[in-house]
């Protein structure tokens, strides 16, 4: 796949080798839109924060974030390790990889973004 980010520290994909991978509608010939400066510097700033999280909130039992899907109307749990490679293939102008940590997430182990950062400034006394 042209323009993906396979990287090996990335868990394996759960649905490889499967014929129904909810993945296969994507189109391998999508075209990412470059960032423009002021994107990039923000998702700079957000990868720094999620290395922050990693370092500082992991040990402390956060092991990511979760959001509310506007299109499901369920909540999304992501690792940091995730939200990181996501980071990056974004900065590399590659298609973040297809993946989600397990089915049966510990939802106590995972925080909103805003909670997160609110900790870490907490923490780091920014």
């Amino acid at each position: 796949m042209r323009g993906v980010n396979f990287d090996d520290m990335m868990p394996l994909d759960p649905f490889a080798d499967d014929p129904n991978d909810p993945a296969s509608f994507i189109d391998d010939d999508e075209v990412v839109e470059p960032l423009s400066a002021q994107e990039r510097v923000a998702v700079i700033q957000d990868l720094s924060h999620v290395r922050d999280a990693k370092r500082l909130l992991k040990p402390r039992g956060i092991l990511g974030i979760h959001f509310l899907c506007e299109d499901c109307d369920q909540l999304h749990y992501y690792d940091w390790e995730i939200m990181e490679q996501n980071m990056i293939a974004t900065l590399n102008g590659e298609l973040p990889p297809v993946h989600e940590p397990s089915a049966e997430p510990n939802i106590d182990a995972y925080v909103p973004w805003d909670y997160a950062m609110g900790y870490l400034d907490g923490l780091e006394g920014r």
